[in-house]
């Protein structure tokens, strides 16, 4: 009968020094100096940490929100980690659906003025239109804040008409 207590004694320690190092080792990869010791996100890790959101861990853009988004994207990381193991370099993008910048950005659903530009994120955000079409530079773009300029604009819009300047820069009422 001792016998069996032991190896239940056993067992449970086993668990929890298994749990232990589970959750020491999701945290510890949730660092952004982690994800910059991979060479290819080395880039993306500099231009973050001159960014305006220098303070945000990685994970609160690139992974769904809750312990199941978290062990998705901890899952693709593996897949992406086996392939560097490989030499199979890839560049690597992280997903950033708008969800994830509405989460903190909740005013940009009325018309933001900037620079006395008119930015009518609504109208955007109505038309399913990613916040990163327009701000992908904004955090890992080159150093410093990364405003969005007219060629990003004339991706979409016709910007160099003279007659259409009027739609875009006048003041907010």
């Amino acid at each position: 009968m001792a016998r069996k207590y032991v190896s239940w004694q056993v067992l449970i320690i086993v668990l929890i020094v298994v749990g232990a190092l589970g959750y020491g080792t999701i945290k510890y990869t949730e660092r952004p100096k982690f994800c910059a010791s991979c060479h290819e996100i080395e880039p993306a890790y500099t231009s973050w940490s001159t960014s305006t959101h220098d303070g945000i861990n990685c994970m609160e853009c690139h992974a769904d929100e809750g312990k199941i988004g978290l062990i998705k994207r901890k899952l693709a990381a593996s897949k992406e980690i086996y392939k560097h193991l490989l030499g199979e370099t890839e560049n690597i993008e992280g997903d950033v659906p708008s969800e994830r910048c509405i989460k903190c950005h909740e005013e940009i659903e009325t018309v933001s003025e900037s620079d006395q530009i008119n930015i009518p994120h609504q109208k955007h955000i109505g038309a399913n239109i990613e916040c990163t079409a327009c701000h992908a530079e904004v955090v890992h773009g080159s150093t410093g804040y990364r405003s969005p300029g007219m060629a990003v604009c004339s991706k979409c819009h016709d910007v160099y008409n003279p007659d259409k300047c009027i739609k875009c820069h006048q003041k907010v009422s």
